[in-house]
């Protein structure tokens, strides 16, 4: 469906993205990382994501990083996906309609498991906490997003 079609809480919540916000992660016992993320329409009912920022690791540390994914609006729901040559891979999908302003999803990669919980309790900021458990892997992130620029 296009641009036109209301979905209820998740067309509202697409619809308010798009625009510039700060975000600070927490890698809890690995580091942090701040920066910027961008929400840009690159289509009907497609955002652009993109995070700038620098990861400062337990040890002291400094990296530049940059992650980006596509945010397609579609039937009822938001699909996150890696921003990648190909056909679109998804990361997560967010549902709102079950419980108002939060939703829960998870990936599969590989033997490793992401859970994202996201909570978006108004216009101006939103968290991610994800939960990464794999053979090699066991941590959790924290991401707080607050908007700068509408």
């Amino acid at each position: 469906m296009g641009a036109t079609g209301e979905y209820g809480p998740e067309r509202r919540l697409f619809a308010a993205l798009p625009g510039e916000w700060a975000l600070s992660r927490e890698l809890p016992g690995l580091g942090s990382m701040t920066g910027t993320a961008r929400f840009r329409p690159a289509g009907p009912d497609l955002l652009h994501y993109r995070e700038d920022g620098v990861l400062t690791l337990a040890g002291g540390s400094s990296h530049e990083v940059f992650r980006e994914y596509h945010y397609r609006l579609e039937e009822g729901q938001i699909r996150i996906c890696f921003a990648e040559p190909g056909p679109p891979r998804t990361f997560h999908v967010l549902r709102l309609a079950e419980t108002p302003g939060a939703a829960t999803d998870v990936h599969l990669c590989g033997q490793d498991t992401y859970v994202g919980e996201y909570e978006f309790p108004g216009e101006d900021r939103f968290t991610v906490r994800m939960r990464v458990t794999g053979p090699k892997k066991n941590y959790s992130i924290h991401t707080v997003y607050e908007r700068t620029v509408h």
